[in-house]
């Protein structure tokens, strides 16, 4: 085992900034709303801030109040909880599968399942991705549906304030994501009558109190702590002479929201330390971070041989949010990296695959990323910004001998086709 672990996230948030989160009346003054807030509007778009993106969208549907049977289409790898609002309402989500390469819905499939019913499109950016929505758009207003983009995973910076054309777009600040506030998610909403809906609506939410937030800031001073390499080693050390589930022990603890009824969490109104937290990181924001990030999977990706598969290959905009890789027996690579200083993970449960296409009809479908891909073949990396490029061409080194042992034997134990070798 290595002095060092180099955790499976890094949390995106300082410890000056956690500092600023339990006692903003240090400050000189209180942090105004940021300017940037102005940019999400596009000009003609209302900007609400809310306690999280699941919070957005349950507000966006009440606002709605879609009759019953409604159907609403999603990419088909997509958070569990945004399934269960859209069920909650009495709608029936509608899964559109995503190609590999571009990690976008196959528009054909999307095509051949709009039916009367048909009136709205979730469309996630993943792990990110910033996908060319050009289509979408095109095909949505063909059949007058309205398009909402889901940027949980793709917020990096002044980038991207979401397509203009979209009719919602849903921005995380949530514990684990780009420039984390701990919670709080920006709206974007084309149509002022729903938005003033919503705010009317969210009006008569409690607010999280000031207590609960200060709890969540010591809670991720301590996991920030614990995930310095050098000491998340004997963290995991710890963890396995307890005997602790490692991977269920961890995504249980950066979760944003503890398991229980989602509707009695979500039905809030963002405290103001969280607030007064967001500003100061948006009023702070630096492109730079966002650009070494992506430098060190663009180096990562220049390291590993050409036939190791990542999701969103040929996406036309990727910040790398989490680098995913597809392999064979990722259990076995798992612990060999974790021996070698590199906690990969096989990721967290809320992300899932639901699809109403039986496999041999997924099959004809050129390059989908599919659910067996999701569940028994990813595996994401611990790519990030500061760390030594040395230690990223050594974890492609790793990754590389591994996927080789792999090839060298399937070669010489081919499978066998019918039960017939």
């Amino acid at each position: 085992m290595k002095s060092y672990l180099y955790p499976r996230l890094n949390l995106d948030i300082s410890f000056v900034d956690l500092a600023f989160g339990l006692f903003p009346w240090l400050s000189k003054s209180s942090v105004q709303s940021p300017s940037i807030l102005q940019d999400f509007s596009q000009n003609h778009k209302q900007v609400l801030v809310t306690l999280s993106v699941r919070t957005a969208f349950d507000l966006w549907l009440q606002a709605l109040n879609f009759p019953k049977g409604t159907e609403v289409l999603m990419s088909a790898i997509n958070i569990r909880d945004m399934q269960e609002i859209v069920k909650n309402h009495g709608l029936i989500p509608v899964p559109v599968d995503i190609n590999l390469d571009t990690l976008a819905p196959d528009i054909e499939l999307l095509g051949s399942l709009i039916s009367q019913k048909s009136r709205v499109f979730v469309v996630a950016h993943l792990f990110g991705s910033i996908i060319d929505l050009e289509p979408i758009v095109n095909i949505c207003q063909k059949h007058q549906i309205l398009l909402v983009e889901d940027c949980a995973q793709a917020f990096c910076g002044t980038n991207y304030y979401g397509a203009s054309s979209a009719d919602v777009s849903l921005f995380s600040f949530g514990p684990i994501k780009s420039s984390t506030a701990l919670g709080g998610a920006i709206v974007c909403i084309k149509d002022s009558t729903i938005a003033e809906k919503m705010v009317t609506l969210a009006a008569e939410y409690s607010c999280r109190s000031e207590l609960w937030f200060g709890k969540r800031i010591w809670k991720y001073l301590g996991l920030k702590t614990l995930s310095i390499p050098q000491v998340y080693v004997h963290l995991i050390s710890l963890m396995k002479l307890l005997g602790f589930d490692i991977d269920i022990t961890i995504n249980s603890l950066t979760r944003g929201f503890a398991s229980g009824d989602l509707f009695t969490k979500i039905r809030y109104r963002p405290p103001q330390m969280m607030l007064q937290l967001l500003w100061r990181r948006l009023n702070n924001l630096d492109n730079s971070r966002f650009q070494k990030r992506e430098d060190k999977a663009r180096l990562l990706i220049s390291q590993l041989d050409p036939e190791i598969v990542y999701p969103g290959s040929k996406t036309a905009f990727h910040s790398f949010w989490v680098f995913p890789i597809l392999v064979n027996k990722p259990d076995s690579l798992m612990t060999k990296l974790r021996a070698e200083g590199f906690d990969a993970t096989r990721g967290n449960t809320s992300l899932t695959h639901f699809s109403n296409l039986p496999e041999t009809e997924l099959l004809k479908v050129k390059n989908l990323f599919t659910a067996k891909q999701l569940s028994e073949q990813i595996l994401y990396l611990p790519v990030y910004a500061n760390m030594r490029d040395t230690n990223i061409i050594r974890l492609a080194g790793l990754i590389n001998q591994f996927s080789g042992k792999i090839s060298d034997k399937s070669r010489k134990n081919p499978p066998s086709v019918n039960g017939i070798c």
